[in-house]
């Protein structure tokens, strides 16, 4: 059963717990990403506000498998998750270890949100569990002027399959969530993530995944909304015979930055991976796509794919893609690609001249672009959600 109660008090993480000091100076020492750092060559960092967030009132959740978090605090549905889901804090040294031990070494996200942390939870799904009802986070609420720094910590158990959704719809002005995914042998998840924060906030994720032998992993990230978004994900392959998809969406008008940045470690042959990204751009926005693929020199029979397009519904608009193959072993299906393109008028032309208004001919065609990224999420209640998140999109500039 959950843990009821939940008890952690404002600050108690980030001024207690040595893992959360350590990584407050080190990125006190630290600072923003400097411009030579290739990783964030594309999405520079003028300012960040740093106030985090202290804990609320808990209420009680009346939907069954949704957490839903206020400024990064858990405020509803701890009591409120299926036999086979245990909630937990991170409260002390021992589970940070572990949580932070996944984290990239040295890593500006990880470094910023241990330091500032509001809120670390531990979720673990028992073993050869099968949960139906997708796992809703949903992260809302907070203050302009104040930031988020959620730790979430997601166990999933050899053999278990279960549904994963995070929305980020808040309204402070720095959301900075970490989370790591811990996939046992075997384990079966479908992951979605719906970026829709607030139209002046910034949203600065990291994500990482440790997949262990023959696990299915498919995740898919949209991110829509914030002034500045980043969401950056790791995924490290451990054992063999492991499916892992990741895709993403991006799209952003007036002077949205979107950017998407990924990692595909595979460190262990017999694997595959996939990855698709479509990004659509309008106005003045500006998108990113920078996607490394690393085949360990043991890692034979590597498949890995990864294939980036952007759409640019405006001149003003701009799509930055940086694919990347890293390989050490000789056996492998290895592949990437990133095209940048406009709306095709003779398309277009057709359309209108069969009736179709223009706004309608752009919609239809914009739908037929991102569907084969949309197609990639194979859970049909996940699915929804995304699809509904752009359909309103859409419907809101066109």
């Amino acid at each position: 059963m959950a843990m009821r109660g939940l008890s952690m008090q404002p600050n108690l993480l980030r001024e207690n717990a040595a893992l959360c000091l350590q990584a407050k100076q080190e990125f006190a020492a630290n600072g923003l990403p400097a411009a030579k750092n290739e990783a964030w060559i594309y999405t520079r960092l003028q300012a960040l506000t740093l106030n985090p967030a202290n804990a609320g009132e808990e209420a009680q959740a009346d939907e069954a498998g949704v957490l839903s978090f206020s400024a990064g605090w858990l405020q509803t549905g701890g009591d409120n998750l299926p036999a086979s889901v245990t909630l937990t804090e991170m409260g002390d040294d021992a589970i940070l270890g572990e949580f932070a031990a996944h984290l990239p070494e040295d890593h500006f996200l990880g470094s910023l949100s241990l330091g500032h942390a509001t809120g670390a939870y531990l979720i673990e799904i028992a073993a050869n569990a099968a949960i139906e009802t997708p796992l809703q986070l949903v992260f809302e609420g907070g203050e302009e002027g104040q930031s988020s720094h959620p730790l979430i910590f997601i166990k999933c158990g050899a053999g278990a399959s279960c549904q994963l959704a995070e929305i980020h719809s808040g309204t402070t002005s720095l959301s900075a969530p970490v989370m790591v995914i811990d996939a046992g042998a075997g384990a079966k998840i479908d992951h979605v993530k719906l970026q829709a924060e607030d139209s002046q906030a910034s949203h600065l994720a990291l994500t990482v995944f440790a997949v262990a032998q023959t696990a299915d992993i498919n995740s898919f990230t949209a991110a829509i909304g914030a002034k500045l978004g980043r969401h950056e994900t790791h995924a490290h392959l451990n054992g063999e015979h492991i499916e892992m998809a990741l895709s993403s969406l991006y799209l952003g008008r007036a002077e949205q930055h979107q950017d998407i940045t990924t990692r595909m470690l595979h460190h262990m042959p017999n694997c595959t991976s996939n990855q698709v990204i479509r990004g659509v751009l309008d106005d003045s926005a500006k998108g990113v796509f920078q996607g490394k693929v690393l085949v360990a020199r043991d890692a034979q029979k590597t498949d890995g794919q990864q294939m980036s397009r952007a759409l640019l519904l405006s001149r003003k608009a701009e799509a930055d893609a940086k694919p990347e193959l890293e390989i050490y072993a000789d056996d492998v299906v290895c592949s990437h690609g990133a095209t940048v393109g406009e709306l095709d008028e003779t398309h277009l032309f057709y359309m209108m001249s069969r009736g179709i208004s223009e706004d309608d001919a752009k919609n239809m065609l914009i739908q037929a672009f991102l569907i084969d990224a949309l197609e990639q999420v194979r859970h049909e209640a996940l699915a929804d959600i995304l699809s509904h998140a752009v359909h309103d999109w859409m419907a809101e500039g066109l």
